[in-house]
């Protein structure tokens, strides 16, 4: 529900390329426009082509003070989205965007006005602010006419109290029109996709202790309530009535405990170009709603490497996951996933359900250029990737076989120091697929 609305906001730098870029030569082509500009090599022009040229810079100063007021910059955009899940959301949004006497972007405010033919008029408010590359905080509120609602508050800080300590909360309530459920397993067929609503409140509280520079122990208490309600998607079987067994169709009140050890020598946190990064955990969780047996365990790896190279203009990116369960009575929303914009994301959210999952991505960031939009420097990257994963019971070196695997490009723009807005396009055995988004996918 979130990442719709985080998908939004990065629009903004879409539009605004058009009037930002150098006016483009009128006429036949001219091949002066090809030479590099500099003092050792005059250009020529004459009296209408240096009029010409004032003309063109006072009307882009003109439209720019219409957008720029200070350290705020508005810009009111048409806002179009579509993915497998919700098909397509189009309206409207107006992102402010706040600079700090640097010119770094530090703060994004961004209403929005959203149709979506499943659950009506939307209307909501994000919030993202980056103080620094270890802080964080983003806020979204947002309604609509049917079905849907959000409430997501988030804070992290990986360096408080001078660095010593880890701090992070995370308060979410919302109703999703739009989940999916296929059935178990890696063979999971399109045929026997299912919707229904899932009303959720989540709270998770983090405290941790760095004790090197690049090692931390961080606990965890999370309290997840679900239930489950009729899907917004008339046209698909709701899946009460398809998995009338399924675990967790009654709902849960979860409460879990985790403990982690993270690794991490990544330069920085949000626009990594080089380092290691693991995380290793393990969660004891209850489901308080039910007496049969219903305590099981989570044990999850995540190790990441950022490897710089071609003069830093190119940087490798691989990414490996495990995540596994093990107990009885777990509700289907608390096994292990693969779908969505972070794992295999030539499928939808939760595409492979099951007990355990395994995971590899590879991506190569390539820069290619910079470009400046409304006084901000944004970097401009493409990113061709393959994702490949399994899911599968228990783990077993002959249940490797027959993984799914989507091949992909990405389009990124980095308004630097934290500020990633993404277009990610993949191909996997269910068709394309595309999501955008705020920040890096891993």
């Amino acid at each position: 529900m979130l990442t719709r609305l985080l998908l939004l906001c990065v629009l903004f730098v879409l539009p605004s390329w058009a009037f930002a870029q150098d006016p483009p030569p009128h006429g036949p082509y001219d091949p002066r426009h090809d030479i590099q500009h500099s003092l050792d090599v005059p250009i020529l022009e004459t009296e209408d082509e240096r009029a010409e040229a004032k003309q063109l810079e006072a009307k882009g100063e003109a439209l720019k003070s219409l957008f720029v007021h200070g350290q705020y910059t508005l810009v009111p955009l048409p806002a179009f989205s579509y993915n497998r899940n919700e098909r397509y959301w189009a309206g409207t949004l107006l992102p402010v965007l706040q600079s700090n006497d640097k010119g770094d972007l530090t703060n994004i405010y961004a209403p929005h006005y959203l149709h979506n033919p499943s659950v009506g008029e939307t209307f909501g408010l994000n919030y993202f602010g980056y103080p620094s590359d270890n802080e964080q905080y983003s806020a979204t509120v947002s309604y609509s006419t049917k079905i849907e609602r959000d409430i997501d508050l988030n804070y992290k800080n990986v360096a408080a109290g001078g660095g010593r300590y880890i701090v992070a909360v995370q308060a979410t309530w919302f109703k999703n029109a739009f989940r999916r459920f296929f059935g178990y397993g890696n063979h999971a067929s399109e045929h026997d996709e299912s919707n229904y609503t899932s009303r959720e409140a989540l709270f998770q509280l983090t405290a941790g202790i760095n004790l090197t520079p690049d090692v931390a122990i961080l606990w965890s208490e999370r309290y997840h309530g679900v239930q489950v309600q009729r899907g917004a998607v008339e046209s698909l079987p709701q899946t009460q009535s398809l998995f009338p067994n399924l675990v967790g169709l009654g709902g849960a009140q979860v409460f879990g405990h985790k403990l982690a050890l993270r690794y991490d020598t990544r330069d920085k946190q949000l626009v990594t170009t080089r380092g290691t990064y693991f995380n290793g955990s393990i969660e004891l969780n209850q489901n308080l709603q039910h007496r049969d047996p219903n305590r099981w365990i989570r044990t999850t790896f995540d190790a990441r490497q950022f490897i710089p190279h071609y003069h830093d203009q190119l940087i490798f990116v691989a990414r490996f996951l495990a995540d596994a369960v093990h107990g009885p009575g777990i509700p289907f929303y608390e096994q292990p996933t693969l779908g969505g914009e972070t794992t295999l994301r030539g499928f939808g959210q939760s595409r492979f359900i099951q007990n355990t999952v395994l995971l590899v991505n590879f991506e190569e960031r390539v820069r290619f250029g910079q470009q400046e939009i409304a006084g901000y420097k944004l970097d401009l990257e493409v990113a061709p990737f393959v994702d490949v994963g399994r899911v599968m019971s228990t783990f077993a070196w002959h249940k490797l076989s027959n993984p799914q695997v989507n091949p992909g490009m990405g389009f990124r723009m980095i308004a630097q120091p934290h500020v990633v807005g993404r277009v990610d396009v993949a191909y996997g055995k269910d068709g394309p697929n595309v999501f955008v988004g705020l920040d890096y996918p891993f």
